[in-house]
């Protein structure tokens, strides 16, 4: 029920206001709604509008998501020694802690945390999950990212999911969780089944970064398993999945996929360790999906052995196509056209490129297969840095593209650890690929393509 005006508790000042209307029209909102809107903003964010005058002290207290966001503090803390990282992880914990006390609503439907936090934290984390499960929170995320590459390659100090949690006597009701994230925490495979089997509503499932698994099956008939991620699980060489509701997966496994029973599936991310191209473990693996996907991104680390490409199956129904790449010095890239041909209604294309090695040579640009592509609207290049391999790559779709509208070249790569401060050296280095992409395309675009160089 609306309120009615002689109701209202005494409105904030509206000193300073230029607007037409003297009014302070937020201030007839109920508290109800207020207290909805303030949910869609981060704690610090809900926090902080405690100053506008006392009927705002105490309302973000009652909403109903909780969204510890690090982000600005991860920025600041990858710049930090050590010592002083340590110091502001257990400033972070101090304010979580600090919020969980005084938060007054009994119902939340989002808790998100996002820091760097370790082993170290172990206590804290554990109540942080019991928080959570106690309250029974539908959508969960734990990110527990570093803040730079240099922290990456070691899962040793990562928080360890409690094996306590995963008993079958377990006190809590998990009934309502639909969405969790794990990013950053070891996670064995008896708790990614205990998830799976207590709850029956889950919708999304991310892990990221974990070790300590070598075989996972997520297989059930009855699985309301949506969205599923399995990204840097170390030492993951088999997996197995067979859910009839899933439509996302993401996946990096360095053997085996199995694909069974996913007639939704229609998004895919796919990776296989680190050797040659995997052809012979794509394919099988694809084959109960590759007539029915719409979306497919590659993870790919070595075009050796990419023959296989063109043995690739037609991908009627696939409108996106991404190709994540490492490149080593000068190598071709137009293998990777086999897969665009075989995409016959793709209608946008992206390569993110990382480069194992740098160089630039001046041998002659290749002459690329002709082949007339009447869908594709969209080409964006991350990571161009001018090499021949580069330019004879974009030259294949201003060649071939019939309806190309749009070539976005950003010498800029997809960052492996966002949080990584932008050296010298690597921003010389972009300013210099951005110099040589307007050099060799600017002359060679089409009037009616639109060329976007950042």
């Amino acid at each position: 029920m609306v309120r009615k005006r002689k109701n209202l508790p005494k409105k904030c000042s509206t000193k300073g206001y230029t607007g037409g209307d003297d009014e302070d029209r937020i201030s007839e909102l109920p508290d109800d709604i207020l207290v909805v809107i303030l949910s869609l903003l981060s704690v610090k964010e809900a926090a902080s509008t405690s100053i506008l005058c006392s009927r705002w002290i105490n309302l973000w207290k009652h909403t109903n998501s909780l969204d510890f966001d690090g982000d600005a503090a991860l920025y600041k803390t990858a710049r930090l020694k050590k010592e002083l990282q340590f110091n502001e992880r257990r400033k972070y914990v101090r304010w979580v802690n600090s919020i969980i006390q005084s938060h007054k609503s009994h119902t939340i439907q989002k808790l998100r945390i996002q820091f760097f936090l370790r082993k170290e934290e172990a206590d804290t984390l554990t109540k942080w999950f019991e928080y959570a499960f106690s309250r029974q929170v539908p959508s969960l995320e734990i990110d527990l990212s570093p803040p730079n590459f240099i922290c990456f390659g070691t899962p040793d100090v990562n928080y360890v999911f409690p094996q306590e949690f995963t008993n079958s006597a377990t006190c809590f009701d998990l009934k309502h969780l639909k969405a969790l994230s794990l990013k950053f925490i070891t996670v064995t495979r008896e708790a990614i089944e205990f998830f799976l089997n207590n709850c029956p509503f889950l919708e999304k499932f991310i892990v990221h970064h974990t070790e300590r698994m070598s075989k996972l099956e997520i297989c059930g008939s009855s699985l309301a398993l949506k969205h599923l991620e399995l990204c840097y699980c170390f030492g993951l060489d088999s997996v197995r999945i067979s859910a009839p509701n899933l439509t996302s997966l993401t996946v990096r496994v360095y053997s085996e996929l199995i694909l069974e029973n996913v007639p939704m599936l229609d998004e895919l991310r796919v990776g296989y360790g680190y050797g040659d191209f995997p052809g012979k473990k794509l394919l099988p693996a694809y084959s109960a999906c590759i007539s029915q996907l719409k979306s497919l991104t590659l993870f790919l680390n070595n075009l050796k052995g990419s023959t296989d490409l063109c043995k690739f199956p037609e991908m009627p129904k696939l409108k996106k196509l991404v190709i994540a790449y490492c490149s080593k010095g000068e190598d071709s890239l137009l293998p990777l056209t086999s897969l665009i041909r075989a995409s016959t209604r793709l209608q946008e294309f992206v390569l993110e490129l990382d480069w194992y090695e740098l160089s630039r040579s001046d041998r002659e640009i290749e002459t690329s297969v002709r082949f007339p592509h009447e869908h594709l609207k969209v080409v964006k290049f991350f990571g161009y840095y001018g090499r021949s391999s580069d330019h004879e790559f974009v030259r294949y779709f201003i060649d071939n593209c019939v309806v190309l509208e749009r070539l976005i070249i950003d010498p800029h790569f997809v960052p492996y650890a966002p949080h990584d401060p932008i050296t010298p050296t690597k921003l010389a280095r972009e300013i210099t690929a951005m110099d040589c992409a307007k050099r060799q395309l600017e002359s060679q675009v089409p009037a009616h393509i639109e060329l976007v160089i950042p």
